[in-house]
């Protein structure tokens, strides 16, 4: 599945799409290609359960023994998140840890499954707590196993200086997220559901907070229930 990561006010994945549509993927690409197709059909709040191998690159970080972002694999030791993920502890690292290989939270049977500490994070030098401008950083650790048998995929990255999504283009946007909006429910299970990307002049836009529209953008339903 070619995918190209960028960031909003929350951390996702986002997938250029048009909903609704089975999502293929050319099997040689070196990025954004995972092991199965999916169907995205989702326009609600809280999305749809995503289906197994459909989104390979996905990583639930977690510290303490709870799930607390989500990031997505850009190499075997890397993965990128959002840096308001990891205020606080850049200097600890290790209370980190990351899971890959699965979409339930709580899977402990799962063959494909990977863990591995955090052994760095490396934190966009200017991420703004306030505005969350840069909200970008990198997790390094140890090397996880790539092989036909892990099913594991690293999303793309967009190119320097180019801005892919523009004003009304249809992503996918997966994650353990919110199931409902303004709820405090966390889904246990993988979620993907589409949004749209929405002017940042537009009045959805400028209420959500957006500070900056050249390390930011919108996305959702304008007028509806998605999250910035």
């Amino acid at each position: 599945m070619e995918s190209c990561l960028f960031f909003i006010l929350v951390i996702f994945s986002f997938t250029n799409i048009i909903s609704p549509a089975t999502y293929t993927c050319n099997p040689n690409s070196s990025c954004g290609c995972s092991a199965g197709s999916t169907v995205v059909t989702s326009r609600i709040v809280g999305g749809e359960q995503a289906p197994v191998d459909a989104w390979n690159w996905m990583v639930s970080l977690s510290r303490g023994g709870s799930h607390r972002c989500g990031a997505s694999l850009i190499s075997a030791s890397y993965a990128i998140t959002a840096a308001h993920c990891v205020e606080g502890y850049v200097n600890t690292p290790s209370v980190f840890t990351i899971m890959v290989g699965t979409n339930y939270l709580y899977d402990s049977t799962s063959t494909t499954i990977q863990r591995r500490t955090v052994t760095n994070i490396i934190k966009h030098p200017n991420y703004k707590t306030a505005t969350e401008e840069n909200d970008i950083a990198i997790l390094k650790f140890s090397a996880l196993t790539i092989s036909d048998s892990s099913k594991l995929s690293f999303i793309c990255l967009s190119a320097a200086n180019v801005d892919p999504f523009t004003t009304n283009t249809n992503l996918v946007a997966t994650g353990w997220g919110l199931t409902s909006e303004g709820g405090s429910s966390v889904s246990s299970y993988l979620r993907q559901v589409t949004v749209q990307v929405i002017a940042s002049t537009s009045v959805d836009c400028v209420r959500g907070g957006l500070a900056n529209s050249n390390v930011q953008f919108c996305a959702g339903i304008s007028g509806g229930g998605k999250g910035k």
